[in-house]
C-alpha cells in the first residue's frame, strides 16, 4: 500500500518565504523588544495601539532587510545563519536584558573558549535547537521557486516597495510616539532581533576589511625617553580589573567591607573615575590609546600603536600577563604570557587564579637589571555571568550566593553576594601585589595602579553583565574603581593626591598618567591630561 508513496515536498516562491520567515521573526524572537517598549509605552490605549504598531513596523523593517539579503544562490545558507544568531540573541537578550550590537558582536569574537563556557547552558542549546536549528532544516528541505531573472527583479522590487509602504502605514498614525521612540528611548531599537545583530554584523564586517587593507601600524612616540635628570629606577605594575564597579569597593563607602586588606596598605583609592567604554574588547584599547573617548575608533586604534609601545620607544621593559581572555590587541609588540593555564599559574583550581601571575615576576625583574619596569596584569577580577567561580571557596565570605550562570533564577542578593565575595579576592590579590613590591622599594620607585575596565550591572532595572551601548548604559556599567599605591621611595606629594579623590576623572587621562608615572618625555605626552602631574 505504500509502493506509491512520496514524501511530501515543501515549494515556495522567494518573496513568500522571506515574508513567512519575517512574520516568525516577529513574533517568536522578538519577546524581549515588545516587553521592554510595553514597559515604556503600554500605559493607556494608544501607547498600546502604538505597541502593535511596532509589530508591524518590525515585520515591514525585517521583511526589507531580508530582501536585500535572500537571492537565488545564498538565501538558504544566509536565512540558517540568520536563525541561528537570532535564536542566539534571542536568549542573551531575554535572559541578560543586553543587545547584541556591534560592541558586543566585538566582544564576543575576541571571547576566548573558557568565557564561552562560562555563557553556555541548557536553555541556550534548546531555544538554538528550537528557533535556530529546526527553522533552518525546514528552510534546507523547501525547494524555493525562482522564475526568470527579470520576473525576479520585479517580485524583489515589489517586496521592498510594499516593506516600505508598510513602514510608513505603521508610522503615520503614531507619529509623536515614533519620534520618542527614535529620539528618547534609542535603546529599544538595539533589541529588534534579527534587525539589529544583522546591522551589526555588517559593520563588524565592513570594518575588518578596512583594516585589513592597512596592516602596517602607526607609530607614535618615537622621540619617548628618559630624562638625564631621571636617575631612579621605576618599578610599576599596571592591573587592568575586569567589570570592577567603584560602588562595590569599601574603599568608595561601599558599606560592605571588600576591600579591609587594601585599606590597611594605605591606597588611594579615586572615586569618580569613568570607563571608555563598556565592554573590555572597547575599553582596554581605548584606555592604552592616545584619543580620548569621543575620538576612540577601534579599527584605528588596532593600527596604531599604544602607551606601552611608547614605553618601548623609551627603553622600559615591559611585560603583559594575562589570566582573562587576551590583551584585545594592545600587547601586540611587546612579552606576552598567558596564566590561564596550570602548566604556568601555580594557584589553579576550578579556574587559575588571578594571584598566580606574581609567579616567576621575581626571575622576570632580575633578568632586566637595568632600565625602568613595567608589567601589566590583567586579571580574571569579576568577570561575569560566573561570579562565583571568581575566587577560592575561603572566600565565600556573602551568602547565599548565585552558582548558575542563569542569573535570571537567582536573587539580587545572591547575584550581589558572589560579585562581592569577588571583589573581596581582588581586595587580596592587590594587597599581596602590595607586599611584592615593597620587597623592592630598596631598589626601585615602585608603584602599583589598578584600573577597571567597565563596570557591571547586577539586576537593576532587569540588566545583566555589560556591552549596553555608551549613551544608553546605565552609570554603573561606567562607572569604575581605580585605586593606586606608591611605593617608600617613589617621589609624590600625598597630599596633592588626595585632593584628587572626588575628581571627575576618565580612562582619557590613563595614557598620559602612565607615561608620566614612569617620567617619560615625549611629544605625545600632555601633562594636562596626567592628573598626578602636579603631585610628583
Amino acid at each position: 500500500m505504500f509502493k506509491n508513496f512520496k514524501p511530501i515536498t515543501l515549494q515556495i516562491d522567494c518573496s513568500r518565504l522571506i515574508i513567512l520567515v519575517a512574520l516568525c521573526f516577529t513574533l517568536f524572537y522578538n519577546l524581549r523588544f515588545f516587553r521592554n517598549s510595553a514597559a515604556i509605552y503600554a500605559h493607556d490605549i494608544g501607547g498600546v495601539l502604538f505597541v502593535a504598531s511596532l509589530a508591524l513596523f518590525l515585520f515591514a523593517l525585517t521583511v526589507l532587510v531580508l530582501a536585500m539579503l535572500c537571492f537565488r544562490f545564498i538565501v538558504k545558507p544566509a536565512l540558517a545563519l540568520i536563525f541561528i544568531g537570532a535564536a542566539a540573541a534571542n536568549y542573551y537578550m531575554n535572559t541578560f536584558n543586553v543587545v547584541i550590537d556591534t560592541t558586543m558582536i566585538t566582544n564576543i569574537m575576541r571571547t576566548d573558549r573558557r568565557e564561552v563556557a562560562d555563557l553556555m547552558s541548557v536553555q541556550l542549546a534548546i531555544q538554538i535547537l528550537l528557533l535556530g536549528v529546526l527553522p533552518s532544516w525546514l528552510v534546507y528541505k523547501t525547494t524555493i521557486k525562482f522564475p526568470s531573472f527579470m520576473l525576479t527583479l520585479l517580485q524583489r522590487l515589489k517586496l521592498i516597495g510594499s516593506a516600505v509602504v508598510l513602514l510608513l502605514v505603521s508610522i503615520a498614525p503614531f507619529t509623536p510616539y515614533y519620534t520618542s521612540f527614535f529620539r528618547e528611548n534609542k535603546m529599544l531599537r538595539y533589541y529588534a532581533n534579527p534587525v539589529t545583530f544583522i546591522y551589526s554584523s555588517v559593520r563588524i564586517v565592513d570594518m575588518a576589511l578596512a583594516s585589513v587593507e592597512n596592516l602596517v601600524r602607526t607609530p607614535i612616540g618615537l622621540d619617548a625617553h628618559n630624562p638625564a635628570s631621571d636617575s631612579q629606577r621605576q618599578l610599576v605594575i599596571l592591573v587592568v580589573g575586569e567589570a570592577a564597579r567603584a560602588d562595590r569597593f569599601s574603599l568608595n563607602g561601599y558599606p560592605r567591607a571588600t576591600n579591609t586588606l587594601l585599606a590597611e596598605a594605605g591606597v588611594t583609592s579615586f572615586k569618580n573615575v569613568y570607563s571608555c567604554g563598556t565592554s573590555t574588547a572597547y575599553s582596554l584599547p581605548c584606555m592604552f590609546s592616545l584619543s580620548d573617548r569621543t575620538d576612540f575608533d577601534l579599527d584605528t586604534a588596532n593600527q596604531t600603536e599604544n602607551a606601552l609601545d611608547v614605553f618601548t620607544h623609551a627603553g622600559v621593559n615591559v611585560l603583559w600577563r594575562d589570566n582573562n581572555s587576551d590583551a584585545k590587541g594592545v600587547a601586540e609588540e611587546i612579552a606576552f604570557e598567558d596564566f590561564r593555564s596550570a602548566d604556568v599559574n601555580n594557584v589553579c583550581d576550578i579556574e587559575c587564579r588571578d594571584i598566580g601571575m606574581l609567579n616567576g615576576l621575581p626571575d622576570y625583574i632580575e633578568q632586566h637589571p637595568t632600565g625602568d619596569i613595567v608589567i601589566v596584569l590583567h586579571q580574571m577580577g569579576m568577570h561575569g555571568p560566573d561570579y562565583y567561580k571568581r575566587y577560592p571557596s575561603n572566600f565565600e565570605i556573602y551568602t547565599p550566593v548565585c552558582k548558575t550562570n542563569q542569573l535570571e533564577n537567582c536573587t539580587d542578593e545572591e547575584i550581589g553576594n558572589a560579585y562581592d565575595n569577588a571583589v573581596s579576592y581582588t581586595d587580596f590579590f592587590l594587597s599581596q601585589l602590595i607586599v611584592f613590591l615593597k620587597n623592592y622599594d630598596n631598589r626601585f620607585g615602585t608603584v602599583m595602579y589598578y584600573m577597571g575596565d567597565h563596570g557591571e550591572s547586577l539586576g537593576e532595572n532587569g540588566l545583566y553583565l555589560h556591552g549596553l551601548p555608551y549613551v544608553l548604559a546605565p552609570d554603573i556599567q561606567k562607572h569604575v574603581a581605580s585605586i593606586i599605591w606608591f611605593g617608600a621611595n617613589y617621589p609624590i606629594d600625598q597630599n596633592l593626591i588626595r585632593e584628587k579623590l572626588d575628581a571627575e576623572l576618565s580612562h582619557d587621562s590613563y595614557f598620559h598618567t602612565i607615561l608620566g608615572l614612569l617620567h617619560i618625555e615625549t611629544s605625545v605626552y600632555d601633562p594636562n591630561k596626567d592628573f598626578l602631574n602636579s603631585a610628583r
